[in-house]
């Protein structure tokens, strides 16, 4: 028992911490001084939140811009967080050109936005630090187990037992269409069911496409399954914005990452899932159809003689890809080497700026 309450006692006081951090609800949090400290002024950073900020940004780059957590001037321009509005198009130009990740400089422990505007919303990754954090403590504990359901996100590590996390329609959150059994690891749901805004008979949803400054299109809802809470975190996000077309072709091209869309065709619901999780899935609705990825949505073969490591780099990925583990200097252009885990990847990044 004495373990047991030390583990608990320190897996909240890492998600009290994490929330001290991050939470941009908090006017007193250090992501809030950092979005609201001058344009251009550097910025002292805690060592966490920098690894926070850094690992979010990555994701930017290996998504190709479908995840990006400087979203916080579109969040404004929608007013996501009051009654909702609709911008005009000049205010969602100038809330769209605030929100690209070259606005924002990272440099070890300093960082300073560039850009009036910028702004870092947690929302795509909070959860998932929060809940790595407070396994990673209550494990230091001794826990032999832990398990924690955040709302949209569960995580679990150590030596967990089987439990199946249900996945629900999306048009009715209290029906529950499929069972997905897990041991350890991170599953986390987005979709626009429990949220939303109607402003002038237009539904709001609070997923926006990084790309285009709108509200992604509703499809339904994507659960992601991956070992690390902040990559599930990301994930469900950027598969999201995707949308079951681009976001299946992508996790092709991937390991370590599990995924299933569930789509509503106007009341018939569609699955598709990744070929390994559509084994162990358990379908309790009969009228569900359920597909692999790969077969719904076949990948597209390289172009231009790209090997499998490597990828074509969008314009929009303008931002500093290098990193503490792999920075280089060229005069014209910054050859950038990163890793994801799982592979190498080589980007040719134009006007970037190097460190």
């Amino acid at each position: 028992r004495s373990t047991a309450m030390a583990a608990a006692e320190a897996a909240l006081e890492a998600v009290e911490a994490t929330e001290r951090r991050v939470s941009t609800w908090r006017p007193d949090s250090e992501l809030s001084a950092l979005n609201s400290a001058q344009t251009g002024t550097w910025v002292g950073l805690s060592s966490e939140l920098a690894r926070d900020l850094r690992e979010a940004l990555g994701w930017v780059r290996r998504t190709g811009g479908w995840f990006n957590p400087a979203v916080a001037p579109l969040v404004r321009a929608w007013d996501l967080r009051g009654a909702g509005r609709i911008p005009s198009e000049e205010e969602l130009a100038d809330a769209l050109a605030s929100s690209h990740p070259d606005a924002f400089e990272l440099r070890g422990l300093d960082a300073r936005r560039l850009a009036g505007g910028f702004g870092i919303e947690e929302g795509g990754f909070g959860k998932g630090v929060a809940l790595r954090d407070a396994s990673t403590a209550a494990l230091a504990e001794g826990a032999d187990c832990v398990r924690f359901d955040f709302g949209g996100q569960a995580h679990a590590a150590g030596a967990c037992p089987r439990t199946d996390i249900g996945i629900a329609s999306p048009g009715d959150r209290t029906r529950t269409i499929a069972f997905l059994p897990t041991w350890t690891g991170s599953v986390a749901t987005s979709g626009n069911a429990e949220r939303g805004i109607f402003v002038d008979g237009v539904r709001l949803g609070h997923l926006l496409d990084p790309h285009s400054g709108r509200p992604a299109p509703d499809f339904g809802s994507v659960t992601v399954l991956t070992a690390d809470p902040v990559a599930a975190d990301c994930l469900s996000t950027a598969l999201f914005t995707m949308g079951p077309q681009r976001g299946a072709r992508w996790l092709q091209s991937q390991e370590g990452v599990e995924a299933v869309y569930v789509i509503d065709h106007g009341g018939a619901v569609e699955i598709l899932a990744s070929e390994s999780l559509l084994d162990r899935l358990s379908i309790e609705d009969p009228t569900v159809v359920a597909r692999v990825i790969a077969a719904a949505y076949p990948a597209e073969r390289p172009r231009g003689g790209f090997p499998s490591f490597a990828r074509p780099v969008d314009p929009r990925d303008s931002w500093d890809c290098c990193t503490e583990e792999a920075d280089v200097e060229i005069d014209e252009q910054n050859l950038c080497l990163f890793s994801d885990r799982t592979r190498l990847s080589l980007a040719v990044v134009p006007s970037t700026r190097v460190r």
